[in-house]
């Protein structure tokens, strides 16, 4: 289901499936977030980037307020950062959620489970990265079979869907990432958090965003290449 708003309604994403990315460094992770910006979500809708953190053992990954926990160490934040950036040029709003425990794909099922996350967007990505991190452990291929049969899961290769699994059953009806995502819109509904345009040591978002999107220049034209251009030489 694609979800297409009114203006007015651009603050809630309660008539919207709840969509989420599993993210990491590699490339993988960056066409599977263009591919569900592009084919998964209107402009304005929440969008939640997942990150699972590896950890000698299981730790509990709701705040004390009971919300899920965003990243909040110098490494993480600069890990979701090109990945905002990215959003931000696509005019949709992020969630961050950091997991921490010792098996990345139990954790994201866990999470997908507890909440409702109907439509899970997934990377197949090439050696070295998000599949393969984990000796002898399929990322992808555990999610996609362990998450609950009411979550619809793509895994994307190259640009477009190499695996799905349609949910069979809808979603509960109620979601405690849901009405935290709406929480959030109420305090500060014209407002992006100061992260969401900082980066480290306070360079602007859009500093990060062609190093992000180089490989997809030719996608995104001519504005991207020369802010690209720009970017190394600044850099160099």
């Amino acid at each position: 289901m694609y979800c297409h708003r009114q203006p007015e309604q651009m603050e809630v994403d309660a008539g919207c499936p709840l969509v989420a990315v599993a993210i990491d460094k590699d490339k993988g992770s960056q066409n599977a977030l263009k591919w569900a910006v592009d084919n998964l979500l209107a402009r304005g809708q929440t969008l939640t980037l997942i990150h699972v953190k590896i950890t000698s053992q299981p730790s509990a990954n709701l705040d004390d307020d009971g919300g899920f926990k965003e990243p909040t160490d110098h490494q993480s934040k600069e890990l979701f950062l090109p990945f905002r950036c990215f959003c931000t040029r696509k005019d949709v709003r992020c969630k961050d959620v950091l997991l921490e425990d010792v098996d990345a794909a139990k954790a994201i099922i866990e999470f997908v489970s507890h909440a409702a996350i109907e439509k899970l967007v997934i990377g197949a990505s090439s050696k070295g990265g998000f599949v393969r991190r984990f000796k002898n452990h399929d990322v992808t291929a555990s999610v996609t079979k362990g998450v609950p049969d009411f979550c619809t899961v793509y895994v994307i290769g190259k640009g477009k869907v190499s695996t799905m699994r349609n949910a069979v059953r809808p979603a509960p009806a109620v979601s405690p990432l849901r009405a935290q995502i709406q929480s959030e819109a109420s305090l500060k509904p014209d407002a992006l958090p100061p992260r969401f345009l900082l980066g480290p040591k306070g360079a602007s978002c859009l500093l990060f965003l062609p190093a992000f999107t180089r490989h997809l220049a030719e996608e995104n034209g001519r504005h991207l290449q020369g802010q690209a251009r720009w970017h190394w030489r600044r850099t160099a």
